[in-house]
């Protein structure tokens, strides 16, 4: 298993430094808060940052709200293309935070000969190309969010020495998140009564984040506990084939969909578990949320998701596509109390330990002062 870790620990001499950070998604997922969380936290530091993005975007919109300053980027890869040179000109460093955008840099970095690097945050392999093979080649470095994305990228041929890891974090939620009237009112919201157990899940409707096999195990669990509702919260591609498969399976009214709701990770606390059934995922910054808000986790072994449930440590773990074992994970945590409170304490402890948003910035503050040293 190839492993190299970004050391932590402030440097000298970063306050001149002025970082572009390129994500030109139109829509709002996990990479886009993580390029908000790190590019909000420099500024913080005293460090420029400015996020180059989709004007009409929610990532444009999140930045401005949050003090972060925004410089507008066409959504087509030929305008965004033409845009880059001049802009990057402006900078001391561009840090892509999409396989788009690292396309983009590479492709255009004659134009503005400034360092490149990009972080990865999906599991699937990269097609087998020479573009690819140069892309990866171009950047000054490669950061991955877990280790299960190194271990691919360098199976794959990145050179070890381009890569390092570092892990997404998260901001522990306002107390006023975490109270009893907060989650009594997005059950109110829900339609979800006081003795109602409630499983939820924050995801994208796409084919990696396997909701199928959810509603699998929801409809075995509701089988052995009628007290129980789950919720979906999240659109994508595959929402009418889900809905169709909810109706197959008369879960219509066990099973809430009410579509991508914004902050959703402020909901977390209302629910008595979270689950997530992903078959491939990067890392799953969801689930450390679900951490910080104190709610169990039941979770599937896809991709990353290992490095941060560790079976009976801080979640429960199973087989990817194991319905019958993710319904039986879920039981367990609605139904053994010590177990659970042990579980959501444990994690809750690790991801403020760990995984802080303030561990983040520093390790990003180190990486760049050292690209810039070369």
């Amino acid at each position: 298993m190839w492993k190299k870790e970004e050391p932590s620990g402030l440097v000298g001499g970063l306050v001149a430094m002025n970082i572009l950070h390129l994500n030109n998604e139109k829509s709002w997922r996990g990479g886009e808060r993580q390029t908000l969380l790190l590019a909000a936290g420099l500024r913080a530091r005293g460090i420029g940052s400015v996020i180059a993005c989709r004007s009409d975007g929610p990532l444009a919109r999140k930045a401005l709200e949050a003090g972060v300053p925004v410089r507008a980027i066409p959504g087509n890869n030929l305008g965004a293309g033409l845009a880059l040179p001049r802009l990057a000109r402006e900078f001391d460093l561009i840090h892509c935070h999409t396989g788009r955008g690292h396309s983009l840099a590479a492709l255009t970095a004659p134009g503005y000969r400034k360092p490149f690097l990009a972080t990865r945050r999906v599991d699937f392999l990269p097609r087998r190309g020479w573009f690819n093979r140069y892309k990866f080649q171009r950047a000054a470095q490669v950061v991955c969010i877990s280790q299960f994305i190194a271990n691919q990228l360098a199976a794959w041929g990145v050179a070890p020495e381009r890569m390092c890891v570092i892990r997404s974090a998260v901001p522990m939620p306002a107390p006023g998140l975490l109270t009893p009237v907060h989650r009594a009112a997005v059950r109110t919201r829900l339609g979800i009564g006081p003795g109602t157990k409630l499983v939820g899940n924050i995801a994208a409707l796409v084919g990696h984040k396997d909701q199928a096999t959810l509603l699998r195990a929801a409809k075995g669990l509701i089988a052995r506990r009628r007290d129980v509702r789950f919720v979906i919260l999240g659109d994508g591609e595959l929402r009418g084939a889900l809905l169709a498969q909810r109706r197959e399976l008369e879960l219509e009214e066990a099973v809430l969909m009410p579509g991508f709701i914004p902050q959703a990770e402020q909901w977390l606390a209302a629910f008595d578990v979270f689950v997530i059934s992903s078959c491939m995922e990067g890392l799953g910054s969801i689930v450390l949320d679900a951490f910080a808000a104190g709610v169990p986790v039941a979770a599937t072994a896809g991709g990353g998701l290992p490095e941060l449930v560790r079976d009976g440590e801080t979640g429960l773990l199973v087989p990817v596509g194991d319905h019958a074992g993710l319904a039986e994970a879920m039981l367990r945590l609605l139904e053994e109390a010590e177990l659970a409170e042990r579980l959501r304490t444990a994690a809750r402890d690790w991801v403020q330990r760990e995984r802080s948003v303030e561990a983040m910035v520093q390790a990003y503050l180190q990486l760049y002062a050292r690209l810039l040293s070369r």
